[in-house]
């Protein structure tokens, strides 16, 4: 699997174009193997239109038994590029249950996000950094979450972590996994100001004045799961400009 920045050339000899699509992601994250192992790429942002192309490779024999040529394995390539942008809140974040209809939400469809800027050099963490009792599957697993993870976040904005009943608030409307981008309430001390973090469309909700705190609303993406433990950031002005879509035309 490869994700292109833009539509790539017709892909040398030996491969052959087997059929080519509009692809509708509901997640930017696809996956391929089995459910124990599988390979991650991240595409991009979710509810993206990208451009897939499938090619194969023949299964003949060459004359010095080449491997992409061996008939007891097929060789499949798939070739993704973005298109643009096709979230509607309306389409793709209504609540469950729902009776009251979507006022305008006046989303605007982006093309600033940070998983579709050109990477600096990210490679695959170092497996010489697997701690000691780890198998070779779970530090595989590992290692591609944390590729993922520096990809979705390429200007190293500060992160911090959360607990995933924290993001589930049905008021959120929008999931908490990997790459999606989710509002998210926290009781923090009164007076607290931390920069970069909670910081964008911050809110403060109610104040408990037993607890000596507030309970804040912001919006962040989610960079990586653990349970029920969520890594996350700040969002992105055209990240956030989806929930804050969502939200007007839901609540």
């Amino acid at each position: 699997m490869e994700i292109w920045d833009a539509e790539p050339a017709a892909a040398a000899a030996p491969w052959v174009l087997t059929w080519e699509i509009a692809y509708l992601a509901g997640s930017g994250i696809v996956g391929v193997g089995g459910e124990v192992w599988p390979d991650r790429l991240l595409l991009g942002p979710s509810y993206f239109l990208y451009g897939l192309r499938a090619y194969r490779v023949p299964s003949v024999w060459g004359r010095g038994h080449e491997f992409y040529e061996d008939p007891r394995t097929e060789h499949v390539l798939l070739r993704f590029w973005p298109i643009r942008d096709v979230f509607d809140p309306v389409l793709h974040a209504r609540p469950e249950r729902t009776t009251t209809e979507p006022r305008p939400s006046a989303y605007v469809p982006a093309t600033d996000w940070p998983a579709l800027r050109r990477q600096p050099d990210l490679s695959e963490p170092d497996a010489a950094d697997d701690p000691g009792n780890e198998d070779r599957e779970a530090a595989a697993i590992r290692r591609t979450r944390a590729r993922i993870a520096r990809q979705l976040n390429p200007d190293a904005a500060p992160t911090f972590t959360i607990l995933r009943r924290h993001a589930e608030d049905p008021r959120s409307l929008l999931s908490a996994d990997t790459g999606a981008t989710c509002r998210v309430r926290l009781w923090r001390p009164v007076g607290e100001g931390e920069p970069g973090v909670l910081g964008v469309d911050r809110r403060i909700e109610s104040e408990d004045g037993s607890r000596d705190g507030v309970l804040v609303s912001a919006i962040v993406t989610v960079l990586d799961e653990d349970g029920e433990l969520l890594t996350v950031r700040d969002a992105t002005e055209a990240e956030a400009a989806r929930v804050l879509a969502v939200e007007r035309a839901w609540q």
